[in-house]
Formats: structure tokens, sequence, C-alpha cells
């Protein structure tokens, strides 16, 4: 908050936008607005708590859906939609900050990616005392809402760690509606015992790995047993993951081998491609939980009431929305997968001058600027279809 008095102080600044930017203590007013005390007045004494989204909040969560129709109509991306759900903590030092998983005080906010597009379609603040999956079935339903029915119908997949590995809950939920899914499995004593009936021949070479770390992968015939089970229901797929380290060398838990597993409702696709498509999370929704925290602003919160801090989310969110929708929109290729780091040195800082002719402020932009960036831009951006409203 208090970074407002260094733009309060850029009267460049304030020419650019055509108003006067608010003191902290403004902004720190505005964003109590969407506490409601009243909805955290039914915390229990005692375990996790997710209370209901003020009426501000639901609004700001409109504005992302508007960030996504713009992205639909503008972008125009294909029928493809992976969402890739997964929560992220924050560490906190402020006394309403509640002890996470990890040992440390904070918070644990959980986001759906688009993973195609990089776009956000929901967010949700959370206690650091909240379990990743609490909720998570509904958190994803409601970003598939998020979007507009397609023309054609979207393909929809799904990808997540073991958060989501609720087989009544949540997978069965998600194989109902027809959507395909691969979900870190946890590694139960049962599950773990068919990894290890397994035989060397039924091992198959993943890659080698730097280190001389070898990884591998494997059919697990596993059918776990569950109460109410449909003769007719097809069981799920259940692929096993090893990693072998080198010779002499052990990992931190004194083990040579670690395993993993993965479930999966996809029986068509090789085990090793689905394999490494479930891995492909990585470089989206764990992408922008660095983007979120570590560029723009939601590594840091800075109210200790919870509405606040989840509005304060919701805007970064919503921010690292438009500036997704200006890199698929209105700049070069080029910058397609720019993060917010080289924009701000690429772009956003560039040298300009600020000057007032007939009382009107104008930029004056480096010739370099003008000419490869922001006219071309500003042309793309008046000619892509924009969505009415």
């Amino acid at each position: 908050m208090e970074d407002f008095e260094a733009l309060r102080a850029d009267a460049g600044l304030e020419a650019m936008v055509g108003y006067s930017f608010p003191a902290p203590s403004t902004a720190r007013s505005w964003l109590d607005r969407f506490h409601d005390e009243g909805a955290m007045a039914q915390r229990p004494a005692q375990g996790s708590f997710i209370p209901r989204e003020s009426a501000g909040l639901e609004g700001l969560r409109e504005l992302v859906r508007t960030s996504l129709r713009a992205y639909l109509s503008a972008a125009k991306p294909g029928r493809e939609l992976t969402m890739d759900v997964d929560a992220h903590l924050v560490e906190s030092s402020k006394r309403e900050a509640l002890r996470s998983y990890e040992g440390f005080r904070g918070y644990q906010p959980l986001i759906v990616t688009w993973a195609e597009t990089e776009m956000v379609l929901a967010d949700q603040f959370r206690d650091g005392n909240v379990p990743a999956g609490k909720g998570i079935a509904e958190l994803v339903d409601e970003a598939y809402d998020s979007l507009p029915a397609h023309p054609e119908g979207w393909v929809v997949a799904v990808r997540s760690d073991s958060a989501a590995y609720n087989v009544d809950k949540v997978l069965d939920h998600w194989d109902s509606r027809g959507w395909k899914f691969a979900v870190s499995a946890d590694m139960s004593k049962e599950l773990r015992a068919e990894i290890g009936k397994l035989v060397p021949q039924d091992w198959q070479l993943w890659k080698e790995e730097q280190g001389g770390y070898v990884r591998e992968w494997a059919e697990v015939p596993y059918v776990p047993s569950r109460k109410g089970e449909r003769k007719d229901r097809q069981p799920y797929r259940y692929l096993a993951i090893r990693i072998r380290s080198p010779q002499g060398v052990l990992f931190s838990d004194g083990n040579k081998v670690k395993t993993f597993a993965v479930v999966t409702n996809e029986w068509d696709t090789g085990g090793r491609e689905l394999l490494q498509w479930h891995r492909g999370k990585a470089g989206t929704v764990e992408h922008t939980h660095h983007i979120l925290k570590d560029e723009l602003a939601a590594g840091v919160y800075p109210s200790g009431k919870f509405g606040a801090d989840a509005a304060w989310l919701r805007i970064q969110v919503l921010t690292a929305n438009l500036l997704t929708l200006m890199k698929a929109v209105a700049l070069d290729s080029e910058y397609r997968k720019a993060r917010p780091k080289r924009l701000r040195f690429a772009i956003f800082n560039h040298v300009g001058r600020v000057v007032t002719h007939a009382r009107e402020s104008f930029i004056r932009l480096h010739r370099l600027l003008l000419e490869k960036i922001t006219r071309p831009g500003i042309e793309r951006l008046r000619l892509a279809v924009w969505p009415a409203g």
C-alpha cells in the first residue's frame, strides 16, 4: 500500500491517467469494504473454514469473468480447455494468519488456470490451515462456468496434484461430466503393495535425467475397493512412476528409489504420453503462482481482514489476465510468453516525456517504442472483436 506514495509523487503518471492517485490510507479503507465480518462470525472454534464471499468480491469475480469473455472474443482460442488446479502457500507474520501444514503461519489460496491460454479462470483466498482439497470440485465447476458455451463444445480436461485425489466426491464428479482427468494418487498401503508386485519387465524407461537418475513408468493393475461399486463402471487407470538414484547415491529419506502414482480415466493415450501431459501443469498453474506471488503483488497481503486480502488476490488475478490478454491481442508474438518482469523493462519503462498543450496532456514517446510497439498494438486492439458490453 505504501507504493501509492511513490505513485502520488509522479506528476507525469498522474497526467497520463488523468486523475490523482489515492493515499495509502484511502486505498486500505477501500479494500476493507470487501470484508464481511458477518461471514467471519460463522468460523468454528476449531478446524478449517471458507467464508462466503461478500458482494464486493462477487463484483470483482465478474470483472475476472469479463476479462475471460474479452479473451475469447479477441484472441479466439481453440476448443481445448485444460483446467489446472493447485494451491500455493504464502507465509505471513500477521497475527490473523493461521498455521499451514508446512508449520508456518500464512495463507493458502487455490486457483484454476486455463493451460492453453494461461488465463486464470477462478481463485479462492483461503486461510493457511484449509486443506488444498477442500471444495476443490466446486471451484473447478466455478472455473468452467466462468466461460460461455463454445459453439462446437469445449473439450475439457482437469489436472491436479493429490489434493484432488478423492475418488467418490471429486474424480467421479469429473468423470460424470465427461471430463478427462489426471491426478496424483495418494500412496495407500494397497496401492504401494500392488506396485511392489510389478516385475522388472513391467517397468518402461521414461528418460535418464541429469546426475544419472532414471525415471521409469508402469501400468498398475489396481482397483481400489469402493462402497456401492457398480459392475458396469469402468475402473480408473493407475500409472506408477519410479525414480532410481545412481549407484551409491541415496535420496534424503535414505532410499534408493522413489515411487509415485497417477490416476486417470483416460485409457486411449499411451502411459508415457499421459504422464508427460499430467506433468505439464508445472508449466502452467505453478508458473502462474510464481507470477502472482513474485512478479505482481500476491506474495504479500496488506491487511489482517480476510475479505480485504481476498480482494487483493483477485485484483492480482485480474491484472495477470489483462496482461495475458494484452500479450495475445496487442503485442508481437515475441512477447506472447513474456512475464511481467520482461514487459516492465521492454514496454512499460520506456522513456517518454509528458507535455501539456491547449489544456491537454500528452506523452511524447521514444520513436522506437511508438513505431514498433505502441502504434501497431493500438491498431490491433482497434481491429479486435470485443464482446458487447
